[in-house]
């Protein structure tokens, strides 16, 4: 999964770099600014199943609003990602259905790694009033924002891990755009 998702970042750098976004050209996994939740070593099994629901979850469904993007190469990448993440999806829904049927600890455990994730992960799209993603929404470069994003997975995670908080972020006093947290 760690080698998808190298690859899509990979295939997605040249799209980007024609929208006039630049990254880093520091090399390494550690390079640019991943999101603070998946950039330190996961504790254990319920860590990188959540991390799988919850990160993977709110990027795909990002990606998934660019599917039919005005910006061609976007929508064709986005398609490319969101045939490849399926498998990811199935993993992920998986491991959480065997361990709500285990129950006891381990359910615990997934839940409150669950919401140690959303905490993070949640705040990656950004506030629903930034202007650049208005911006973009009326370009139609994407078709949702971020709280319609944050919805989608908030239902889709509700109905794998029960008992989940999920809360939708409301301080974003601490925002950073350009670190995405």
């Amino acid at each position: 999964m760690a080698q998808d998702e190298l690859g899509h970042a990979r295939s997605t750098y040249p799209v980007l770099d024609k929208l006039g976004v630049s990254r880093s050209e520091e090399p390494g996994l550690d390079a640019g600014h991943p999101m603070f939740v998946i950039s330190q070593e996961l504790p254990d099994w319920a860590s990188f199943i959540a991390a799988n629901l919850v990160v993977d979850g709110v990027l795909t469904t990002f990606v998934a609003s660019a599917r039919n993007s005005s910006i061609e190469p976007l929508a064709q990448r986005a398609r490319k990602i969101l045939q490849e993440e399926g498998a990811h999806r199935v993993h992920a829904e998986a491991w959480a259905r065997r361990i709500s049927r285990v129950d006891g600890e381990d359910l615990e455990l997934l839940r409150r790694r669950v919401d140690e994730m959303w905490i993070q992960a949640a705040r990656w799209p950004g506030p629903d009033s930034d202007p650049g993603y208005a911006e973009a929404i009326a370009a139609g470069m994407v078709d949702s924002g971020p709280a319609a994003i944050r919805e989608r997975v908030r239902v889709w995670l509700s109905a794998q891990v029960d008992g989940v908080t999920l809360d939708e972020p409301t301080d974003w006093s601490d925002w950073d755009e350009q670190l995405r947290r």
